[in-house]
């Protein structure tokens, strides 16, 4: 972290170098020298942050460096901020004030020299007493080095998962070929227990029989080809690790060492697990993937890693999630250790506390039963408890850590500093508090939000940034906004690391924002200032501000000194139900680009100046009802992409304004307050404004229309409506409808979004029928009790990510009349098709099955079908494109089956027996169906199926079209006209 601001730092000083007009100023000398001294320190910053201990010398040094590199940010910001005008336009009634400003400019440059040449003079004797920072990682390497053996009798909460794991891996059985290598990665945050778990399957050699050899191979951070192929040869040569060291000149190359791999390994059923997989290059992954696949078919892999990236680049079939253990678990698990047989209530207490500190990961348990020991005091517990020893128990985190990219630990420092654990963090929030904090820069390839975006799905792949719980499938709240929470135990580390880095999070402050620190933050979070007294000079302090999120207060208005603020790029003023306008000099904050207004309920209007704000992309006036017209001011932001007017109150001339907005790309006009005639009649402009944002990726309107679909005389007109609001946008990928109560149907200009992704129609209590939309991956249906006919395409809801689950899952909340579900062959697993739950959908009569023809397959067709059972209600059922030999058994448990539909089964070549059990089924379909069609010339099988009134068997046209008719009266088989 602190690598990366002293070379912001460094950055500074050198562009301020380099300005003519800084020149003027005689500092140039001094920031001479404070570069230099920053040069020098620098190579010191890895290893003082690695060694990772804050009670010792490295931590105090390491928190002046930051400092030093900070107050040396701001002052080249103050330096360059305060330039001298030019001799023309200086006035002499002017020169007495630029002489206080150069005095006190001085001074502080003098203050930050003097800090900065403290730390260069520290570090030579810093230098000597730190380690390098190899011998650190080889240090943590040699602690973590595993083998294959372990007790277990000491493992806990892992038998399900041993069993999953069993069952994901091919059949062991002698006479079983396999076609391809499989290569299952069990992946988890560090401490979860993915080592113990590889070492239980490994050790199974009940379930897992018919193995040649087995192989165990620690891979550990230090990725080494020639390491990992020697290991097995030493493992599977007759003659051990001796043959390994005579052969030493011919193993040099990594040809010699595939050569001989594969005359030992040939044609032999071989299980191999490679531990502790750390290697991030895809070019490195792929080849070792390509060594694997050389040694043969008949080897099943089992990698253990702490990244879900490296995972998904490694595998050939779904890596396996490792989810922590509940608290009871860890309890047993030191219960276990420290024979611990109970009767004691105050100990069961304290240790089932000390046992929620675990945060699930046995590695934690067995650490704290360590401590424990045999010790029966509850005040020995207690202390005991009190003890950080997770920071030393877990060498995995510290590797972790170890690994991340400096900027990357920066920014998630940052989280774990200013959000609490367990704290609901919003995605988009995150990435422009890091930009306003300059924690992220730009590259000549990349923007900052892009940057942002690939941070955080590192982190997600790490298990720190994990994807809030919801209710629903989507991964979203109501507004569209992506969720996130800290794992407890990545925030509980992480905290260790991110002292003084200028982040302050107050919760429910008293009185005051006054603090010594103050003008060194940069970022403040308040939450709760009902008894903050907002003074003139409340912010004249803190003038290096990026940063400032203030909620929930009753004043009236916010001090002038807001203004001076001239670095903040990020201003949240949320839930200030009392104020009632913003300072005339607003538009001062030249480098704002997000401002969140929300729940500012009396706020009127916004100042003239706020049209000076010409950085702003984001701007949140969320449940401002006392806006009676949407700002003016907001025409002249020119790279206004976000904006959010939720729960607004139907702004006169909204169409006409809204249109001008031509580089919006998201847009909340949710939930209007439409109280009166005249607000109905400014809603109906809407569409005039919409038509023209043709930039739109994200439209919220939901419950937006009720009042037009109320009023509209009918539904064609309230339709007609709807499709003229989103016709012509097409760049729109999200799209929100829910809550319309009077919404009957959809317009037909919703299938002609072609990049149209998530469509929200949840709670459109009224909506009849939803149609086929092949571009949506997700679509919301929940409490859509008078949904009567649905057509679903199965889609991979994330594209990008190989193991993405489908979007049928979305079934479980639909229970219409009829469902046609299509595309099955993208079903990623069996589970899916278990969750959407078919035989508790009572109200479904018809249902349709479609496979496309000729696609891969995810999951064998026959197993699909099966795990899709139907209510026994069932009347209609139509199965498209199933490429199974035989139909389900429990097509006798449809007692009122009247439909059978069978189309394009080209394998199909049997109807069971239980047809004779459905009497009340009248209708029997074949089209292309070959195999069938010979099973129905067997008398046999004509007889079962005497009892349908109506038959047909068609062949498709072009193999000379004929369908087969059973006439009802003589019951003879006549060829159809």
């Amino acid at each position: 972290m602190a690598q990366v601001i002293v070379e912001r730092a460094c950055a500074k000083l050198r562009s301020a170098i380099g300005d003519e007009a800084v020149a003027r100023s005689n500092f140039t000398g001094d920031l001479r020298d404070m570069l230099e001294a920053l040069e020098h320190v620098q190579p010191i910053l890895d290893r003082a942050e690695m060694h990772l201990r804050r009670d010792f010398f490295p931590s105090r040094w390491l928190q002046r460096a930051l400092g030093a590199a900070y107050k040396t940010i701001d002052m080249v910001d103050e330096l360059q901020d305060s330039r001298p005008q030019a001799a023309a336009t200086m006035t002499r009634r002017m020169l007495p004030r630029l002489a206080i400003m150069k005095n006190a400019m001085a001074i502080q440059v003098q203050e930050t020299k003097k800090l900065v040449m403290w730390l260069q003079e520290q570090s030579g004797s810093l230098s000597k007493y730190l380690p390098e920072k190899s011998i650190l990682l080889e240090k943590i390497i040699k602690e973590r080095k595993t083998g294959p053996g372990f007790e277990e009798a000491l493992v806990l909460g892992r038998g399900s998962d041993k069993q999953r794991i069993i069952a994901a891996l091919p059949s062991t059985e002698p006479n079983i070929m396999q076609e391809h290598i499989t290569i299952l990665p069990i992946f988890g945050l560090v401490g979860s227990g993915k080592t113990t778990l590889a070492q239980m399957v490994f050790n199974d050699t009940h379930s897992l029989q018919g193995y040649d050899f087995r192989v165990w191979v620690h891979v550990s951070p230090q990725f080494d080809f020639h390491a990992i192929g020697k290991s097995i040869i030493s493992q599977v040569s007759a003659r051990g690790q001796e043959e390994t060291n005579h052969s030493s000149s011919d193993m040099e190359g990594m040809q010699s060492i595939m050569k001989r791999l594969h005359e030992l390994l040939n044609g032999k059923k071989v299980l191999l697990v490679l531990d502790d997989l750390w290697e991030e290059d895809p070019i490195r992954l792929q080849l070792l993937k390509s060594m694997l696949t050389f040694l043969g078919d008949r080897m099943d892999v089992i990698v253990t890693t702490c990244n879900q990236a490296i995972a998904r680049k490694i595998c050939t079939i779904e890596p396996y999630r490792l989810n922590p253990l509940s608290d009871e678990a860890c309890w047993e698990i030191i219960k276990k250790l420290i024979r611990f047989e109970g009767g004691e209530e105050e100990l069961e207490k304290i240790g089932r506390e000390i046992a929620s500190k675990c945060w699930g990961v046995p590695s934690a348990a067995r650490a704290y039963a360590g401590i424990l020991g045999s010790s029966r005091d509850a005040m020995t517990w207690k202390n005991k408890m009190k003890e950080d020893i997770l920071f030393y128990a877990l060498p995995a985190f510290k590797l972790s850590y170890m690994r991340m990219p400096p900027e990357l630990r920066l920014c998630f420092a940052y989280c774990c500093q200013i959000f609490p654990s367990g704290h609901i963090i919003v995605k988009d929030d995150l990435v422009h508090h890091w930009i306003a904090l300059h924690l992220i820069e730009p590259s000549e390839i990349l923007s900052a939000a892009q940057i942002a975006e690939e941070h955080i799905t590192r982190l997600q792949d790490m298990s720190f940034l994990q994807t809030a719980q919801l209710n629903h499938a989507s991964g979203k709240d109501e507004i569209g906004a992506i969720l996130f929470t800290i794992h407890d135990l990545a925030h509980h580390f992480m905290k260790r690391f991110s002292k003084n880095l200028s982040y302050r999070l107050a919760t429910s402050p008293h009185g005051k924002l006054d603090h010594m620190y103050d003008m060194y933050l940069r970022s403040l979070h308040c939450v709760g200032c009902s008894k903050v007294e907002f003074k003139d000079d409340s912010f004249s302090r803190k003038k290096y501000l990026r940063v400032l999120e203030l909620k929930e207060s009753s004043v009236q208005k916010l001090p002038d000194s807001i203004c001076q603020l001239r670095h903040l790029g990020y201003l949240k003023i949320s839930e200030f139900t009392g104020l009632i306008t913003l300072p005339e000099s607003f538009g001062l904050l030249k480098n704002l680009f997000h401002i969140d207004l929300s729940g500012c309920s009396r706020l009127a209007a916004l100042p003239e100046s706020f049209g000076d704000l010409i950085n702003l992309i984001h701007v949140n006036l969320s449940r401002c009802h006392g806006l009676a017209q949407l700002p003016e001011p907001l025409q002249k932001l020119g790279k206004l992409v976000h904006l959010d007017l939720s729960f607004w109150s139907c702004f006169e001339g909204i169409g006409e304004r809204l249109g001008d907005l031509i580089t919006l790309e998201h847009l909340n006009v949710s939930n209007p307050c439409c109280h009166l005639a005249q607000q109905r009649i400014h809603l109906q402009g809407l569409k005039d404004g919409l038509c023209k944002l043709t930039n739109l990726r994200y439209l919220n309107l939901s419950a937006c229309l009720n009042p037009i679909f109320y009023y509209h005389q009918s539904q064609e007109d309230s339709l007609k409506f709807l499709g003229e609001c989103v016709s012509g946008l097409s760049s729109l990928e999200h799209l929100d409808l829910s809550h319309h109560t009077f919404l009957f149907g959809l317009p037909a200009s919703l299938g002609e979004l072609n990049k149209l992704k998530t469509l929200n129609l949840s709670g459109c209590i009224r909506l009849k029928k939803v149609g086929e939309m092949k571009s949506l991956k997700f679509m919301n249906l929940r409490k859509c009790r008078g949904l009567e006919s649905c057509e679903f395409v199965v889609r991979i809801v994330d594209d990008d990510d190989v193991y993405s689950s489908s979007n049928i899952v979305q079934l479980e909340e639909v229970n219409c009349q009829e469902l046609q579900i299509s595309c099955l062959e993208k079903v990623k697993s069996k589970e899916e098709a278990q969750r959407i739950n078919l035989a508790e959908k009572q109200n479904l009569e018809k249902l349709k099955f479609s496979w496309t023809l000729d696609s891969v397959r995810r999951v064998e067709d026959s197993a699909l079908l099966r795990e899709f059972v139907p209510p026994p209600n069932l009347q209609c059922l139509e199965v498209n494109g199933y490429t199974g030999s035989n139909l389900p058994e429990y097509l006798d448990e449809l007692t009122s089956l009247q439909e059978l539909k069978i189309v394009h089964c080209k394998h199909l070549n049997s109807l069971p027996d239980v047809l004779q059990k459905l009497t009340s089924l009248k209708n029997l379909c074949v089209f292309d169906c070959p195999e069938l069609e010979k099973w129905y010339e067997v008398e046999e099988n004509k007889k079962m199926l005497a009892h349908i009134p109506n038959k047909s068997y068609e062949k498709p046209a072009s193999t000379s079209r004929q369908v087969i008719v059973e006439d009802e009266t003589s019951g003879n088989e006549v060829e159809a006209a």
